[in-house]
């Protein structure tokens, strides 16, 4: 569990599948995925069921953001290659608690822990030129555009 000043980071369980269903099948948040669809709660069970707090058995790690213990957004790591020591970064925040810094906060949580505990030298981030919420957050935190939708922050 990561404690920041106003929020939470913690790893995602089976208490998470009600809203990681609202959150995953929410089609206003389907323009801004690489891969919109819906999933069955059997299909995300099993995802909860499936993590792990070792990055390296799924490549990933996903944690639930949490204010005053209720759950407003997810922030994950993906894509996680040892060998280089780098991997993705995706996040999303319940429309409810968008541009309350939130979404900053828990950015800058996941790229300490990412270089510090994880000894990661790159984070990169897809986003959508549409995107301007993200764009504007990922370059806050340091992310350098490098082509159409690809985003990078070196340690």
């Amino acid at each position: 569990m990561l404690v920041g000043k106003n929020i939470t980071l913690r790893l995602i369980n089976i208490n998470d599948l009600d809203f990681l269903f609202s959150t995953e099948n929410n089609i206003n948040n389907f323009q801004f995925s690489d891969n919109p669809k819906f999933y069955s709660k059997e299909e995300l069970l099993d995802f909860i069921n499936n993590s792990s707090n070792d990055i390296t058995i799924y490549n990933q790690l996903r944690f639930v953001i949490e204010y005053k213990k209720n759950q407003i957004g997810f922030i994950d790591l993906f894509d996680y290659d040892s060998i280089n020591k780098k991997a993705g970064v995706g996040i999303i925040i319940d429309e409810e608690f968008q541009n309350k810094n939130y979404g900053s906060e828990s950015l800058d949580m996941l790229i300490k822990y990412s270089f510090k505990e994880l000894d990661l030298l790159s984070l990169y981030a897809n986003i959508d030129p549409s995107n301007f919420k993200s764009i504007s957050l990922f370059e806050k935190h340091g992310f350098l555009n490098k082509d159409k939708l690809l985003y990078i922050l070196k340690k």
